[in-house]
């Protein structure tokens, strides 16, 4: 079955009867076409309840994915063909079959699902086996295989991309997920598999099935528009912890806008080097960097514009006409920000140490610098802090500082891989004093911890994000959200 617009299936996180009205109900107000029930993922005593579904809000899919394939479902093909029967009893649209275990030949439900979940190491040659394999007479062919960015581009894409294979899609998982996503959509493929909506979530939160899915509320918009809206992405590693996709997008929506943000983990600079050019190509108009790539993406740029020549590094790139202009927004956060808590009294703007050395905390040394405050850095390399102090007309900390009343730790310190914190924290703040942290809905709370041991206020880095997105906005935009906009972004997760 070809399709020009494509449907979308959101994969229902819910592992019961009970949970799933709710998540259907939640996946068409989002905009979705139909809803996988992920069968595998329920208890036996739950599968004998499945009638109660219908009628139900959408019409479902269902999946019954074997363990081989990365679900919980059985492995055995006898086991499998008695599961698949019960399904297909019930009024389900669809039911999804494995090509490599489920022996059930022509149509199966009123539509089939033919479905094949490769390992990375698949070649091209099996990858395009499946791919073109005869797809059912009612349904069509699913191959799931993990990517990164860059085999996706050079090596997938390509092969996947006609549109005389109407019946097929191909999804990556991993970093290429979304890529591959926004690839469907724009081919025509039969069908592209998304998350729960993020503006309309289920009652009860859960996180999506498959990481690597889209909403299904943005990617609906950017499909009903079209899908010739522009691109953005943020890209870094790990970027799947980031609230960036989910600022953008909701202020986008907000605004009327056709464009669609994307989360990209890329594995060093040279495969960010590498896929800039081709992103650009691709309709991407603009690229937020995160650690560890901002340096990276300094070099990469054909013109340095101030922010980024002064901080030396690079957090945010627009991408057009053979150029990749390089900028830097967490500058205006910090300085932003700064004169706020300086404004509220919280700081007299005359002293602040900085806690890091990458590139949070050269933004705000320069910020310091432009604000005419004293600023000392303390990094857990000596050398290092000099070498900062020395660019930044900062001064490299000693152990016999006297504390101050503001301490901006810059490390990534938070983030669940980042170990812990090894410049002490507590002798640089004065009693009663402000630690503002570039690190937002951390999983390690050592820094709130300490700060507030020492009988400091603490202060996460969300508001310092949304002021560096809506930075990056007025750059790709031509127009930043409005302040109310910002708020609500702030709101959000606080």
């Amino acid at each position: 079955m070809s399709a020009s617009r494509p449907r979308l299936v959101v994969t229902l996180p819910g592992r019961t009867v009970d949970a799933l009205p709710p998540e259907i109900e939640a996946a068409r107000a989002a905009g979705a076409d139909l809803a996988e029930v992920r069968v595998d993922r329920m208890a036996p005593t739950e599968r004998a309840r499945l009638p109660v579904l219908f009628p139900a809000a959408l019409p479902l899919l269902a999946t019954f994915r074997s363990r081989v394939e990365g679900g919980e479902g059985d492995d055995d093909p006898a086991l499998r063909r008695r599961e698949l029967e019960r399904l297909a009893a019930l009024p389900f649209r669809a039911i999804d079959v494995e090509t490599a275990r489920d022996a059930i030949d022509g149509p199966f439900g009123p539509e089939t699902v033919r479905s094949s979940h490769l390992a990375a190491s698949a070649s091209l040659e099996e990858i395009d086996r499946h791919f073109r394999g005869p797809a059912p007479p009612r349904g069509f062919v699913k191959v799931v295989v993990p990517s990164s960015v860059a085999r996706w581009l050079f090596e997938l894409a390509p092969r996947v991309a006609p549109a005389d294979v109407g019946d097929a899609v191909v999804l990556a998982t991993g970093p290429a997920g979304a890529l591959s996503r926004v690839a469907a959509v724009r081919r025509g493929a039969p069908a592209v598999f998304c998350a729960p909506g993020r503006d309309r979530p289920p009652p009860d939160e859960l996180e999506p099935v498959e990481p690597s899915q889209i909403p299904v509320d943005r990617l609906a918009r950017y499909r009903d528009a079209g899908a010739r809206g522009p691109l953005f992405a943020l890209v870094g590693r790990p970027v799947a912890h980031s609230r960036s996709p989910d600022v953008h997008a909701g202020w986008m929506a907000e605004d009327g806008r056709d464009g669609l943000y994307l989360p990209l983990e890329l594995d060093d600079d040279r495969e960010l080097a590498r896929v800039l050019p081709t992103l650009a190509r691709l309709g991407f108009a603009g690229i937020n960097v995160t650690h560890p790539f901002k340096t990276a993406a300094l070099s990469a740029a054909t013109r340095v514009e101030r922010a980024a020549e002064v901080v030396g590094v690079a957090n945010c790139l627009t991408l057009a006409d053979d150029e990749i202009e390089a900028q830097n927004t967490d500058l205006a956060a910090i300085l932003r920000r700064l004169g706020e808590i300086r404004a509220s009294g919280s700081w007299d703007g005359r002293n602040l140490a900085v806690v890091g050395s990458g590139g949070a905390a050269r933004a705000t040394l320069a910020a310091a610098r432009e604000l005419g405050a004293a600023a000392r850095v303390y990094a857990r390399r000596g050398m290092v802090a000099s070498e900062l102090a020395r660019a930044f007309g900062a001064a490299a900390g000693q152990p016999s500082d006297p504390p101050v009343p503001l301490v901006v730790h810059a490390t990534s310190v938070g983030h669940a891989e980042a170990g812990t914190l090894e410049v002490p924290l507590e002798p640089r703040l004065a009693s009663g004093g402000l630690v503002l942290d570039w690190v937002y809905g951390a999983e390690n709370t050592e820094v709130r911890v300490r700060t507030e041991a020492r009988g400091g206020r603490y202060e996460d880095g969300r508001r310092l994000l949304v002021y560096q997105a809506a930075e990056s906005y007025a750059i790709w935009w031509g127009e930043p959200p409005g302040p109310d906009s910002i708020e609500r972004a702030i709101a959000r997760w606080t």
